[in-house]
């Protein structure tokens, strides 16, 4: 009997060790910020998506729908094929404030080419 409750303690520890491993090396999943362009500066717009990476900036356009889009503060962040270009939103101080979007239709390089290099896109405070 003792032989078999030190393979089950043994186990246990080894089960126990691996348990708080990866527990110490998940990190909590964070929510993505969703911004109203409009309600908010350009600079403020810029500033959470350097400060964040990421957001999702959201307007309603002339005809009163919704558009909304990921927008990031490097083409870096952009997942392949995906390609950082830059676009516009509307703010509260500006009609065309400029930030970055991910475009996975942007691939303009050639298919047949041996090197595909995209642009480093990165917004600056």
């Amino acid at each position: 009997m003792k032989p078999k409750s030190k393979i089950t303690q043994s186990m246990f520890l080894s089960a126990a060790a691996l348990v708080a491993m990866l527990s110490a090396t998940v990190s909590p999943a964070s929510a993505i910020s969703r911004i109203e362009t409009t309600k908010n500066n350009c600079s403020d717009i810029r500033a959470a998506l350097i400060h964040e990476g990421e957001a999702i900036l959201r307007h309603t356009s002339k005809r009163g729908l919704p558009i909304y889009d990921r927008y990031v503060s490097s083409s870096l962040m952009c997942e392949s094929p995906s390609i950082g270009v830059w676009a516009s939103v509307p703010a509260r101080d500006t009609n065309s404030c400029r930030v970055i979007r991910c475009d996975p239709t942007a691939a303009d390089y050639d298919e047949d080419s041996l090197f595909k290099t995209r642009p480093l896109l990165r917004l600056r405070p």
